[in-house]
């Protein structure tokens, strides 16, 4: 084939991908949008103020460990989801507490605690990249090494009543009335907007996770990219472990168990899971459906046994639609 025929086939085939973003984001804001306009048309207490500042500041928690998890599924596909942020979250918020505890400034408590979650995503990142392991087998084994290592620490104890100082950004609202989580997780969703979609970084994730041998012969460094994915990972991982443990006031040996396999899904169901696919937006979109059912949930006291049931519907029914989609595009295109 000819390079103009390579070429055009190359173009029409990024227009499709281009063609399904749009129509799938579109599919996913008007889901959120009709959710939200049944759940509110059931109940008096959803659209309330209250209501939905708390539905907002309970999401933030989920957005900022999905925003992580969109880097490494981006630059690694369907394979490459991190297993081990919901240990990171767990081994890193305990780091902080005790260290609170002990007396030292926050600050400098929480500083710790995100080199030390940047720190366990570059072990996950060099034992993928350099180490050859496949990022399931080498975070798995990292999630359960960490969560050992948690329950060692603490000995089976809850440490808990923190100073105002370290509950900042968990409790905290700016302008007297913003939840402090809901700006960090603004602050978190912004950065990794822009660091995907503007700067050359994100172009090479892109690229690694579109086809990591074509990358490679076009000068990137794939071992490199990788790395970075996973670091970010770490950190944000970090990051929502802090969030957690300011805003509940608590810490124990287990608290990012509940989290792992639903950051992972929210990634998903905005449209990653395949290499070079994914958007941080599509994320937030997301965790924020995720986020509404649960609530719904709660609203209309839905009983546990079905919880779990309704969770795992909502999650392939979206994923089915997202496929569904492509096909309907690929066939035509």
């Amino acid at each position: 084939m000819n390079s103009p025929a390579v070429a055009g086939v190359a173009l029409k085939q990024r227009l499709a991908q281009v063609e399904l973003a749009t129509w799938a984001s579109v599919g996913r804001f008007v889901a959120l949008i009709v959710l939200c306009i049944g759940i509110g048309s059931f109940s008096s207490v959803f659209f309330t103020e209250r209501n939905i500042s708390l539905t907002l500041t309970n999401a933030c928690v989920l957005i900022i460990l999905g925003v992580g998890e969109t880097f490494t599924i981006i630059t690694c596909g369907p394979d490459g989801p991190d297993l081990s942020v919901g240990s990171i979250m767990t081994i890193t918020a305990v780091v902080a507490a005790l260290m609170a505890k002990a007396g030292i400034f926050f600050g400098f408590a929480f500083g710790a605690s995100l080199l030390f979650g940047a720190a366990i995503g570059l072990v996950n990142g060099l034992l993928i990249a350099r180490g050859g392991l496949p990022p399931f087998i080498a975070t798995y084994g990292i999630q359960w090494a960490v969560f050992g290592f948690a329950y060692v620490i603490l000995k089976g104890y809850v440490v808990y009543d923190f100073g105002a100082d370290f509950r900042f950004i968990g409790n905290a609202s700016l302008f007297g009335f913003l939840p402090m989580p809901v700006v960090v997780m603004a602050v978190v969703v912004v950065a990794g907007f822009v660091l995907l979609r503007k700067t050359t970084l994100g172009r090479k994730i892109y690229a690694v996770g579109a086809n990591r041998d074509a990358a490679y012969m076009s000068g990137i460094d794939v071992s490199r990219t990788i790395l970075i994915a996973f670091v970010v990972s770490g950190f944000l991982a970090a990051l929502a472990g802090l969030v957690f443990v300011a805003r509940t006031n608590a810490v124990q040996a287990d608290i990012g168990a509940q989290y792992l396999l639903t950051a992972i899904a929210v990634v998903f169901m905005g449209g990653g899971g395949i290499g070079g696919q994914g958007s941080v937006v599509g994320t937030v979109v997301g965790a924020l459906i995720m986020t509404v059912v649960q609530n719904a949930m709660d609203l209309y006291g839905v009983p546990g046994v079905w919880r779990n049931a309704i969770i795992g519907a909502l999650i392939i029914v979206t994923v089915l639609f997202e496929l569904q989609l492509k096909r309907k595009i690929v066939r035509r295109n």
